[in-house]
């Protein structure tokens, strides 16, 4: 459990961004006239397929190592990638690549307990004492009927563990310790959530407040695990890899991609121009690093594989049958507030012309994303990169910056 995992710089900095308005110049369309319409068509394919290229290098050139971009509306889509897969070494990034999500893969935490739901196995409102019985008694009472809909949606007034005060608080705790400390990865992760659950949050009242929380994805895939007796990773590759099958791999993976063969791009941190390799912890710390886990946000993704997750919720939010299921679909098109089962929720400024979204950003261990889909289904739009900006410097959301720069170019010159 440590920084590396820090959604909440990029999350908070995404928000002030959208809420002043970020300027976009829209880029200028070529092409139109009066000729044949499949070669107006095949033009305006063109073009769009050069905006997103276009797009890609002013980000690498603007300090990303690489930069990977995915535009679709109801017709057509158009998807393009810059940069390198590793500083210093000579093989450009590929679309087919692979890359970590953060915390954009919140989404398919819920998405996993909507289906369980759905099985009978699992409820909105089962509150946290009645799903981890074991850790009911000495967590807070305030937390004890906090609910797994409040847990999804960061209403459950827990410790957010993605930024350097809080992890130095359980560091702090891990110090104090005089008896051994657990060994194994689930051993660890009942470790933390049984601290985090003594931790209250200063004005913040559980099952009301919104406070963002990856403990609260923590907890949720624990319970995901606790009511279906199978691993998180279990799930993940029975109900949410299916989804986006395509031929020559899945497109997603609850964990870093094992099979010999793949290219997974190298994680990088830092400001503009001075960014190096990300570095995992010392060895000490190593084994709690992945104490949040995949629920939180540990997911890698293709390009390719994340625009399939992304088409399917175009096509259940215009309407259309598809796998996803129905009580989370129904949920993001009701929503109430402006977070919803792992997604932003609400109007976006300048090119989008305060159409209403849904849009998460998600930053660690070297990498940042941003995605966006048009809450009536009529256009997604996703963002990656190798690159994460460096905790504590005077521009610690410049990558979330640039990709959400480049989000609303596409948007602005896509038409």
């Amino acid at each position: 459990m440590t920084p590396t995992h820090s959604d909440a710089p990029a999350q908070l900095n995404r928000r002030q961004l959208l809420a002043l308005g970020l300027s976009s110049a829209a880029l200028t369309a070529c092409g139109g006239g009066g000729g044949n319409g499949a070669l107006e068509d095949a033009a305006n394919k063109a073009r769009r397929k050069d905006l997103l290229e276009q797009t890609a290098s002013k980000a690498v050139a603007a300090g990303l190592v690489s930069a990977s971009l995915h535009y679709a509306d109801r017709q057509s889509s158009a998807t393009a990638a810059a940069g390198l897969r590793q500083k210093g070494a000579p093989a450009a990034t590929a679309i087919g690549d692979w890359l970590r999500l953060g915390s954009v893969s919140k989404a398919m935490t819920a998405c996993i307990a909507a289906t369980l739901i759905e099985r009978g196995q699992l409820s909105w409102t089962l509150s946290l004492a009645d799903a981890l019985p074991d850790l009911a008694a000495g967590m807070l009472p305030a937390f004890r009927s906090v609910t797994v809909v409040q847990l999804l949606e960061h209403r459950g007034g827990l410790i957010a563990m993605n930024n350097e005060a809080d992890i130095g608080l359980f560091l702090e705790f891990l110090a104090t310790q005089t008896a051994p400390l657990p060994e194994t990865l689930a051993g660890r992760r009942r470790f933390a959530a049984a601290w985090a659950l003594q931790q209250a949050q200063p004005g913040v009242t559980p099952g009301q407040d919104t406070l963002y929380s990856n403990v609260g994805y923590m907890l949720v895939g624990m319970i995901l695990e606790a009511r279906s007796g199978k691993s998180f990773t279990a799930l993940f590759d029975e109900l949410i890899v299916p989804l986006v099958g395509m031929p020559g791999g899945p497109g997603l993976s609850p964990g870093l991609p094992t099979t010999a063969g793949l290219a997974i791009q190298r994680g990088h941190v830092g400001t503009p121009g001075a960014v190096q390799f990300f570095e995992w912890n010392p060895p000490e710390l190593e084994g709690w690093n992945e104490v949040l886990g995949e629920a939180a946000g540990g997911v890698f993704a293709t390009v390719t594989g994340y625009a399939k997750w992304q088409q399917l919720h175009q096509q259940a939010l215009s309407g259309e049958p598809t796998p996803l299921p129905a009580a989370y679909v129904q949920r993001l098109r009701n929503p109430v507030g402006d977070y919803v089962l792992g997604w932003d929720v609400g109007p976006l400024p300048d090119a989008f012309k305060q159409k209403v979204c849904l849009s998460h950003g998600g930053a660690g261990d070297g990498f940042t994303a941003f995605s966006v889909i048009a809450l009536d289904g009529q256009f997604a739009i996703s963002a990656f990169t190798n690159t994460d900006a460096q905790e504590g410097s005077q521009d610690p959301g410049w990558t979330m910056k640039l990709l959400t720069k480049a989000i609303f170019d596409l948007q602005a010159g896509w038409a």
